[in-house]
């Protein structure tokens, strides 16, 4: 098989043009109407009167990016169905989400996920998790625009960066003009674009291929089909329990401790409306997760005979491109129906895109700025024009940021380690708000740094000295005879074990290289320990640190003191209360008698909403 490079044609780049149009389109249309975004609610919050179904696309939507879309398939490609067992994690992580970490934000009525930790921790708590946030979704909001760009300059001859600034542009335009009802209601156009073009890779590809079985025993010959191992080895990139752990804090991190998400769900009017949404969102997301993890293997029994990557003419560099490439390759000969795929990529990418700048506006705009312009008494009016400044502003930095993380690598290492860097440790810091009652601002500040500090460590340690993965063997036995070079060196029989060097697809030296050893590295031995640990255990490290620490740290700030806090019952997650009971109730339901006074002293009145007490009691 010939593997050329493929061009889109004059239909697929109509489709493009409509895509984007229509996108700025809604957000032209919810400017106008409605309450045409004069207040920060209705801007931030979609005046808090949203349906399930649209918030319930926009929490799949933006959950699952552009991401998900080029760099799952290219991991099942290079390594396997792993990824998709990952969706039991993220069912697990979103129902106890929806139980421990949702009902709070309503019973508070909070406008960030942030603001509750000024209220159970103190004002700086809540500034070092805003500021952990802004950091965290910048430098992934720019992951997400490079992706689809990157689809596209595998396909085509377009400028990559003149990719990213139409795109960047026309996201920016309808956050800043429509406000959070635009970011839904092209969250729900752009959810049905995502499945359409996954759809059409599926179909074509099983029927070049020759059915499902012929996919799936290709597939399995190939050793594409194996079981993650269980064993309990942290430098195995990928086993079952990291796996599964991965998924559990990636998706609790989303929908627990994250503005993005928590965002969505509080533009509806209740808590059980917002959690309807939510248990709606799973079966869309775990079933868009796996057609793309199924359009992995698809994509490898097509190409099993002659890799693109490793054929002599090599039309591609990097496993990211692999998905793009086919589009445009087996699809090119219906007009239009690649544009549509390629559409689809792109619609990933801007609805994860403007969820996050229209969150970021939230934050920064609540948690920073507002409590600044009510001390100088700024009007609504001028506050909400404020917000869209800094939507412009952010729409702009994603752009610019994204010629930064061109040099990342693989994406989809890329975007869960950054997401394991922060997003583990901001999760912690509610789990211990909301699931103890003996935290406190110094122990929780003491735990988010240290967590960052040593996940950090461990993440770009790794980065920097941990060799590339080994991926799984492809094969060039069908390329063209007269494309093989040295062809006496490389006979036809020949599987390549495929372990790039590549400086576009992995570089030893890159910011998020591969952080899993291959055991034939003679440089194995001399690496340091931490640095031998997969990337999948990055989250999960940072978000049982940071409690660990946190969690003891306060007990000791406590002793040292001689003060304990008595956290208000609202602060608390209803599952925490659930295990709870008040002690004069637990003694009346008991028949237990109280023998000696209860002596409460209340030191330095109220603080950060919490009574400081100093406590005898005899019972």
């Amino acid at each position: 098989m010939e593997v050329e490079r493929a061009v889109l044609g004059t239909v697929d780049y109509i489709i493009f043009a409509v895509m984007l149009l229509v996108s700025a389109g809604i957000g032209v249309f919810f400017r106008f109407s409605g309450g045409k975004q004069k207040t920060t609610e209705e801007y931030l919050l979609a005046g808090k009167d949203m349906a399930i179904l649209p918030v319930a696309f926009s929490l799949m939507a933006s959950f699952l990016s552009a991401i998900t879309v080029i760099g799952i398939p290219s991991e099942m490609y290079q390594f396997g169905i792993h990824m998709a067992y990952m969706n039991i994690g993220f069912t697990i992580g979103t129902l106890l989400s929806s139980y421990i970490f949702l009902p709070v934000f309503f019973e508070m009525q909070t406008s960030t996920a942030y603001e509750y930790l000024e209220r159970r921790f103190g004002k700086l708590t809540r500034t070092l998790s805003s500021l952990a946030f802004v950091l965290q979704m910048i430098l992934y909001m720019s992951v997400v625009l490079y992706a689809p760009a990157l689809a596209l300059s595998a396909v085509t001859n377009l400028s990559t960066w003149v990719s990213v600034i139409s795109i960047g542009v026309v996201c920016t335009f309808y956050c800043t003009m429509g406000g959070m009802k635009a970011v839904l209601w092209t969250d729900v156009f752009q959810a049905i674009l995502m499945f359409l073009g996954i759809f059409a890779v599926l179909i074509k590809g099983l029927i070049d291929v020759g059915g499902i079985a012929n996919v799936f025993r290709i597939a399995n010959d190939g050793g594409r089909l194996v079981v993650p191992g269980f064993e309990v080895n942290p430098e195995v990139r990928y086993t079952m329990w990291n796996i599964l752990m991965q998924g559990l804090i990636l998706s609790m991190s989303a929908f627990g401790g994250n503005q993005v998400q928590i965002q969505r769900m509080l533009t509806v009017k209740n808590v059980s409306r917002a959690r309807t949404a939510l248990f709606v969102s799973i079966p869309m997301g775990c079933s868009f997760h796996l057609l793309n993890c199924l359009a992995g293997i698809v994509v490898y029994a097509y190409f099993s005979n002659c890799d693109p990557m490793t054929s002599p003419n090599k039309p591609i560099s990097s496993g990211d491109q692999l998905l793009p490439f086919f589009m445009a390759s087996a699809l090119s000969q219906y007009p239009g129906l690649a544009g549509l795929c390629i559409c689809g990529i792109f619609s990933a990418s801007l609805s994860t895109v403007s969820s996050a700048v229209n969150s970021l506006t939230a934050v920064t705009m609540q948690d920073l700025v507002r409590p600044l312009f009510v001390a100088k008494g700024v009007s609504e009016k001028k506050t909400a024009f404020s917000a869209k400044a800094i939507t412009l502003f952010y729409g702009l930095l994603c752009v610019s940021l994204t010629f930064l993380v061109a040099t990342f690598g693989n994406l989809v290492q890329a975007s869960l380690t950054m997401f394991g860097l922060l997003g583990g440790p901001v999760l912690a810091i509610f789990f211990l708000g909301m699931m103890t009652e003996r935290s406190n601002q110094k122990g929780a500040i003491v735990g988010l740094i240290v967590s960052i500090a040593f996940t950090a460590w461990i993440s770009f340690g790794a980065s920097a000295n941990a060799p590339s993965p080994e991926k799984l063997p492809v094969s060039i036995e069908g390329c063209t005879s007269g494309e093989l070079m040295n062809s006496t060196m490389l006979p036809y029989t020949t599987l390549a074990l495929f372990n790039s060097t590549d400086e576009s697809l992995i570089s030893s030296s890159s910011l998020l290289s591969n952080t899993t050893i291959s055991s034939s590295e003679s440089s194995n031995e001399y690496l340091f320990p931490l640095y031998r640990i997969s990337y999948m255990w990055f989250a999960p490290i940072g978000f049982l640190s940071c409690v660990i620490v946190g969690y003891v740290s306060s007990i000791i700030f406590s002793i040292i003191s001689g003060l304990t806090e008595d956290v208000p019952r609202e602060y608390l997650s209803p599952v925490l209360k659930f295990f709870l009971s008040d002690k004069k109730e637990f003694c009346k339901k008991n028949e237990v008698k109280i023998s000696g006074p209860i002596e409460l002293e209340i030191v330095n009145g109220i603080s950060n909403g919490s009574h400081k007490l100093k406590e005898k009691e005899t019972i």
